[in-house]
């Protein structure tokens, strides 16, 4: 978003909270945004049986964040990308990207569980 300080104000509601933006962006973009961000709660939600939202939306933060960083840094994560399927390939586990996926949620739920979240 391009601005914080616009004049131009909208509301839109993310799991179960609605907000206020005031923004220089257009409305449709916005929505474009809300309607992204709603398909990537829901995905999370699903396929790795969250239902909390605080939950769903620090994943979908995390894996945010991630793709940000990986396509800042394309040749990087190229690299680790194969070198990470050579790893499971040689391993002869196939899924082994999803057990590592499957390990990180399980210590960040442990983790939100430990501080009370």
């Amino acid at each position: 978003m391009s601005s914080i300080s616009s004049d131009r104000s909208m509301h839109i509601e993310l799991l179960g909270q609605t907000f206020t933006l005031r923004t220089d962006d257009s409305p449709e973009y916005i929505q474009e945004l809300v309607a992204e961000l709603r398909q990537r709660y829901a995905m999370i939600s699903t396929r790795m049986h969250v239902v909390d939202p605080l939950r769903v939306a620090i994943l979908a933060g995390l894996f945010l964040l991630d793709e940000q960083k990986k396509a800042a840094q394309p040749d990087r994560s190229r690299a680790d990308a194969s070198s990470g399927r050579n790893a499971a390939a040689s391993a002869g586990n196939p899924q082994e990207s999803e057990i590592s996926e499957a390990d990180i949620l399980a210590r960040l739920d442990q983790r939100l569980e430990e501080l009370g979240l």
